[in-house]
């Protein structure tokens, strides 16, 4: 399918932007290498800084995105396999919004596992105080004092390690209860002289395990109250261990984007940190076409550097035409070059242009002496040896389909030659009648010609409004797609509609052997009226106008293609009249038949060499019109840059020209 493309929509070859990191001692001699090939358009220095250190902020992004992206996996319940479909064409924005969007998540995450930190030690005290009272109603205590601050003394239910404890118990007047909760903890009650206890209050909070201002309690009662605040305080442990799970589980498929794409910069350009670092390393930065960096990457590899290449927002472009094409390039630049993301419509141009100008040309004599002039006459006015082979090859493809339709149309010097090809090969364009004897032969021709072209025309124009629909489904371009389509569907249903009408016979398609007039009277009406709705609803506040020269836009781009019946009539009008010249002055030397040779001979080289040098450059304008204004308008943009590798080309130059 790539293959096939090359011959009708071509893709641009797209540069990326290249990264080299080779060591300090290589790079003059690397550099040279590459301008000496032309394969890289290096960065302006200040840019490639620029470049270098958006890269650093990159890395530095991507580190702290590999971090989170372990951090919250860790906290999945289980392993998932994520399939990621698509990654982000901007990976520099992609990876920090997904950065900033991880983020938040773990900022969450945090905030809930704090939450459960406090929960979980709370629970745990409760727990250890549940083991304390149930010794105490094993004891068949009657009553107990779990917090009391008295003038004289202070009793509290502590918890906590063993060692932490030991140390206040020491220092407490008695030890009312000690219990083991779990190994290495315990949960005493003991008793502390109020001064004691005032002088380590600030220690003696951070084990506290009592129940604040319970004063003494029967140890059933409380162990129930106990049992009851362990419940609620698992229950609700547990609904946020399942919340934090539900909030990382939802972001799965962009932990998963995330990862791909910081181990991607990870492993790209880790190295130019190194670089930046290293005294005895330096980073080159520019724009390699993708078509070179197998041949950039064997430079580098032979210097011991490394390259880094990825894709970039609005990348240069070049051609990438097969050779047949390559001359008509010409005309793709003039209207811009691709950009990145469209088709180079120089293969489908070159066809349309050969046509059309083929039709404007149809002379074998004429074309035979375009491909002879254009060797002769155009090394005098272009002096760029490239553009000048470009154009003698345009000049030649062109003389070669002119010889074609000079075949069809029956035509060598108009009729002075073309008679011969008529006897063998039936004319199957129109043609005029030799030097214009009849009237009424020349009227038809002209009509048929007209009918010709318009013909043409609304074929090429109905083409290039196809092409845009395509486009715009590929890009999904909604509105485009809307607009597109009522348009080459009002093309279609319109001919028929006006010859119902008017009664002109303009059913081109022949959609009135299948329908009625009235049924494509009414489409057309309605169509017309659904775009101006349309066009009124997408394009506010102008498009209520709008849709009118839309609409007449269709019509003047068929229109327009009368040129092509204008300029080959013309043409042929002038020959057939020369040739009447010609017959004329033979004739008079009709006795001298040697003379009358040589002069008609000589007068029909000289005249037609003065009729094609007129007759030459109107076809060649007009088809660069059409192509450019009448089809490549309705789908092409040519908003893209070329790429300009650092380099001097070898040229032939004059010098020693005097001075004047």
């Amino acid at each position: 399918m790539a293959g096939l493309s090359k011959l009708f929509l071509n893709r641009p070859d797209v540069a990326v932007k290249t990264y080299i990191v080779v060591p300090s001692d290589e790079a003059g001699s690397l550099l040279d290498e590459l301008v000496r090939r032309s394969i890289l358009e290096p960065l302006p220095a200040g840019e490639a800084k620029r470049e270098v250190e958006r890269l650093e902020a990159r890395l530095e992004i991507a580190s702290r995105t590999e971090k989170l992206v372990q951090e919250l996996s860790s906290r999945l319940k289980s392993a998932v396999e994520v399939e990621v479909k698509e990654l982000p064409w901007d990976l520099d924005e992609g990876l920090m919004k997904l950065h900033n969007e991880l983020q938040e998540t773990m900022r969450i995450v945090r905030a809930l596992e704090e939450e459960l930190s406090r929960l979980e030690g709370t629970l745990e005290k409760q727990v250890a105080l549940r083991t304390l009272l149930a010794k105490a109603v094993e004891a068949h205590s009657t009553s107990i004092i779990l917090d009391y601050e008295g003038s004289l003394v202070a009793v509290k239910t502590l918890y906590g390690a063993a060692e932490d404890l030991k140390k206040l118990e020491e220092k407490s007047l008695e030890t009312l209860m000690k219990v083991e909760a779990q190994p290495g903890k315990l949960i005493i009650q003991v008793v502390f002289e109020r001064r004691v206890y005032d002088e380590l209050r600030g220690e003696i909070s951070r084990f506290e395990a009592g129940l604040e201002g319970a004063g003494s309690r029967d140890p059933g009662e409380l162990l129930a109250l106990v049992e009851r605040r362990v419940s609620d305080l698992s229950r609700r442990a547990e609904e946020i261990r399942e919340k934090i799970g539900s909030i990382v589980a939802s972001k799965a498929y962009e932990i998963a984007s995330a990862k791909i794409l910081a181990e991607e910069v990870l492993s790209k350009i880790g190295i130019l940190r190194e670089a930046r670092e290293s005294k005895y390393l330096t980073v080159i930065a520019g724009w390699t076409l993708k078509s070179k960096l197998p041949e950039v990457e064997k430079i580098v590899r032979g210097r011991k550097g490394v390259l880094i290449a990825e894709e970039a927002p609005d990348p240069p472009v070049e051609f990438n035409n097969l050779k047949p094409f390559k001359p008509f390039e010409l005309f793709t630049e003039i209207m811009g070059y691709p950009s990145p993301h469209e088709w180079d419509p120089t293969p489908l141009l070159t066809y349309l242009y050969l046509v059309f100008f083929s039709l404007m040309f149809p002379d074998v004599g004429y074309a035979i002496g375009l491909i002879i002039g254009s060797r002769l006459v155009l090394p005098y006015f272009v002096e760029n040896k490239e553009t000048l082979s470009k154009l003698i090859k345009i000049a030649t493809y062109a003389g070669i389909t002119g010889i074609i339709t000079g075949v069809l149309s029956g035509s060598f010097f108009g009729s002075l030659l073309g008679q011969y090809i008529s006897t063998y090969i039936p004319p199957v364009l129109p043609s005029l009648p030799p030097r214009l004897a009849a009237l009424g032969d020349i009227g038809r021709a002209i009509l048929s010609y007209i009918g010709l072209a318009l013909m043409v025309g609304y074929f090429m124009v109905l083409f290039a409004h196809a092409v845009g629909l395509y486009k715009n489904i590929v890009f999904k371009n909604k509105v485009g797609v809307g607009s597109e389509a009522i348009i080459i569907t009002l093309m279609i249903f319109a001919p028929p509609a006006i010859k119902t009408v008017l009664g002109f016979n303009v059913d081109v398609l022949g959609l009135l052997k299948l329908l009625p007039g009235d049924v494509c009277v009414k489409t057309a009406l309605s169509l017309l009226v659904g775009y101006a709705v349309f066009r009124s609803l997408v394009d506010r506040p102008f498009g209520a106008l709008l849709w009118i020269f839309d609409v007449l836009g269709v019509m003047a781009d068929t229109l327009s293609f009368v040129r092509i019946a204008g300029i080959a009539i013309g043409s042929a009008i002038m020959a057939e009249l020369l040739n009447g010249v010609i017959a004329g002055t033979t004739s008079t030397l009709a006795g001298a038949s040697i003379v009358a040779f040589l002069v008609g001979f000589v007068m029909a080289i000289t005249l037609h060499i003065v009729n094609l040098g007129l007759s030459s450059i109107s076809p060649f304008v007009h088809s660069l019109r059409l192509i450019m204004y009448e089809v490549s308008s309705k789908f092409y943009e040519g908003s893209g840059r070329r790429i300009m590798p650092a380099g001097v080309k070898a040229r032939v130059v004059k010098i020693g020209v005097p001075v004047k």
